[in-house]
């Protein structure tokens, strides 16, 4: 065999892989980006044409211009409030159970990491039973103690406290994985020194614990925040981006960028528009990716 035949062999492993990412990644982006340029519609099923950038001048200048700011700042909200949330309550865990003195540790940690271990629809499922306005168990307890029943689904305010609340429960405890092993990787002898010195606790977390996490938390913050910002599931599944806001169209209080998208799509069949959509989320996630290599230096040469 010459070496030219040997050479080529990591390619023919990789290339089942690639031809799949082909068909089922690239050949659909590709399409979508083609639909995102045409009026293709219920109205224009089989006469759709190409219209060039009218779908993007609706989206960004046009009639669809308020609410798409409506949904992206409603997004951007979401998406940092989700992180920032999950990352305060998991680094919280985290720098409790990092402590040697506190007594069934693994019992603690094993409990914590079931919002992460279940499937995130059965989860979602179950907290929209549990938030039901008139039959949910969280109701149930509220007139129990004599309190009125809360909207948590129904009303604006309410509905966008309830799906935050339900994404932290189910992301903190990736972040407290990460968090505690970042922490078990910063040296001893660095609180040691502090304490001789003097340092309090408070002192001790903002000038020895914070920096050193740092590395290790920002590019899974950026990279949470991509998840967040795409995610479907969290907000369809317990709200179906409801509850509807007056003038608002199709667009409810928790509709993010991609639920939306999947309405335009799916229930008003405007196809060519909910395309254009995809792009720029497809954009903005793109974007999202590439400060996340470069904070990392994925693409550096070892």
């Amino acid at each position: 065999m010459t070496d030219r035949a040997r050479g080529m062999y990591p390619y023919w492993f990789v290339l089942p892989a690639l031809l799949s990412a082909t068909v089922a990644t690239f050949i659909p982006t590709l399409y979508t980006f083609y639909l995102s340029f045409t009026n293709w519609s219920l109205y224009h099923f089989h006469d759709y044409h190409w219209v060039g950038l009218r779908n993007y001048a609706d989206i960004l200048f046009g009639s669809e211009l308020g609410i798409f700011l409506r949904v992206f700042v409603w997004t951007i909200a979401w998406s940092a409030i989700s992180v920032f949330g999950s990352l305060v309550v998991g680094m919280i865990y985290a720098m409790l159970l990092n402590r040697k003195d506190v007594s069934l540790r693994e019992f603690y940690r094993t409990a914590l990491i079931v919002p992460w271990a279940m499937p995130s629809f059965i989860t979602v499922l179950m907290w929209g039973g549990l938030m039901d306005s008139e039959f949910g168990q969280l109701n149930q307890f509220v007139k129990g103690l004599g309190g009125t029943p809360v909207p948590w689904l129904t009303d604006p305010g309410w509905a966008r406290f309830s799906v935050l609340l339900v994404n932290i429960w189910l992301t903190f405890p990736f972040m407290m994985s990460i968090t505690l092993g970042a922490l078990q990787s910063i040296p001893g002898d660095l609180y040691e020194a502090a304490d001789i010195d003097g340092a309090s606790r408070p002192t001790q977390f903002w000038k020895i614990t914070l920096p050193m996490l740092r590395n290790a938390l920002v590019p899974v913050i950026i990279t949470s925040f991509a998840f967040a910002f795409n995610n479907f599931i969290g907000i369809y599944l317990l709200t179906r981006g409801g509850p509807p806001v007056p003038g608002g169209g199709e667009a409810g209080a928790t509709d993010i960028l991609v639920s939306y998208t999947f309405k335009l799509g799916f229930n008003l069949s405007q196809y060519g528009l909910a395309s254009a959509y995809a792009v720029l989320i497809f954009g903005l996630i793109g974007g999202l990716s590439l400060i996340n290599s470069s904070l990392t230096g994925a693409f550096k040469d070892a």
